[in-house]
Protein backbone atom coordinates (compact mmCIF):
# COMPACT_ATOMS: atom_id res chain seq x y z
CA UNK A 1 0.00 0.00 0.00
CA UNK A 2 1.39 3.29 -0.81
CA UNK A 3 0.20 6.47 0.18
CA UNK A 4 0.22 9.70 -1.55
CA UNK A 5 -2.48 12.13 0.39
CA UNK A 6 -4.06 12.01 3.45
CA UNK A 7 -7.80 10.73 3.32
CA UNK A 8 -8.73 13.76 5.38
CA UNK A 9 -7.80 16.90 3.54
CA UNK A 10 -6.11 15.46 0.12
CA UNK A 11 -3.25 17.35 1.21
CA UNK A 12 0.26 15.29 -0.33
CA UNK A 13 2.16 17.21 2.81
CA UNK A 14 1.91 13.98 4.90
CA UNK A 15 4.45 11.37 6.90
CA UNK A 16 4.92 8.50 8.65
CA UNK A 17 4.97 8.17 12.84
CA UNK A 18 7.75 7.21 14.10
CA UNK A 19 7.50 5.50 17.08
CA UNK A 20 10.35 4.48 19.71
CA UNK A 21 13.03 6.18 21.71
CA UNK A 22 15.42 7.28 19.00
CA UNK A 23 19.09 6.40 18.66
CA UNK A 24 20.38 9.17 17.16
CA UNK A 25 18.34 11.58 19.16
CA UNK A 26 19.74 14.80 16.88
CA UNK A 27 18.99 13.08 13.44
CA UNK A 28 15.49 12.32 14.91
CA UNK A 29 14.57 16.27 15.91
CA UNK A 30 16.72 17.44 12.71
CA UNK A 31 13.45 15.03 10.72
CA UNK A 32 10.49 16.00 12.88
CA UNK A 33 12.00 19.53 12.69
CA UNK A 34 11.76 19.12 8.82
CA UNK A 35 8.21 17.40 8.89
CA UNK A 36 9.42 14.06 7.63
CA UNK A 37 8.24 12.30 10.20
CA UNK A 38 5.85 13.04 13.58
CA UNK A 39 7.00 11.97 16.85
CA UNK A 40 4.28 9.14 17.95
CA UNK A 41 6.16 8.20 21.51
CA UNK A 42 7.71 5.55 23.05
CA UNK A 43 4.87 2.86 22.98
CA UNK A 44 3.19 1.18 20.55
CA UNK A 45 0.31 -1.48 19.99
CA UNK A 46 -2.32 -2.05 17.36
CA UNK A 47 -4.16 0.33 17.04
CA UNK A 48 -1.47 3.46 16.76
CA UNK A 49 -2.07 5.39 13.33
CA UNK A 50 1.22 5.02 10.98
CA UNK A 51 0.58 8.59 9.11
CA UNK A 52 0.32 11.66 9.48
CA UNK A 53 -1.03 15.16 7.47
CA UNK A 54 1.54 18.33 7.92
CA UNK A 55 -1.90 20.28 6.80
CA UNK A 56 -4.75 18.96 8.42
CA UNK A 57 -2.89 17.28 11.76
CA UNK A 58 -5.24 14.06 10.51
CA UNK A 59 -3.91 10.40 11.49
CA UNK A 60 -4.78 7.53 10.05
CA UNK A 61 -4.18 3.96 9.26
CA UNK A 62 -3.12 1.26 12.14
CA UNK A 63 -0.87 -1.70 12.98
CA UNK A 64 -2.89 -4.28 13.07
CA UNK A 65 -3.42 -3.44 9.00
CA UNK A 66 -0.09 -6.12 7.87
CA UNK A 67 -0.10 -3.33 4.60
CA UNK A 68 1.31 -0.36 7.34
CA UNK A 69 3.24 -2.42 9.40
CA UNK A 70 6.41 -1.99 7.26
CA UNK A 71 6.37 1.87 8.01
CA UNK A 72 7.74 1.22 11.33
CA UNK A 73 11.49 1.60 11.58
CA UNK A 74 12.85 -1.33 14.24
CA UNK A 75 16.08 0.54 14.06
CA UNK A 76 14.56 3.87 15.38
CA UNK A 77 12.82 2.08 17.87
CA UNK A 78 11.52 -1.21 19.71
CA UNK A 79 8.19 -2.54 19.95
CA UNK A 80 6.87 -3.00 23.33
CA UNK A 81 5.98 -6.57 22.67
CA UNK A 82 9.42 -7.75 21.75
CA UNK A 83 10.63 -5.62 24.90
CA UNK A 84 8.20 -7.92 27.53
CA UNK A 85 8.12 -11.30 24.95
CA UNK A 86 4.74 -10.92 25.09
Amino acid sequence: MTVSSCPNCTSPNICPIAYGYPGDEEEYLKLVAEKKIFPGGCLIDDNNPVWYCNNCGHKWGNYRNPDNIDSFDYDQGFNINEVYDQ
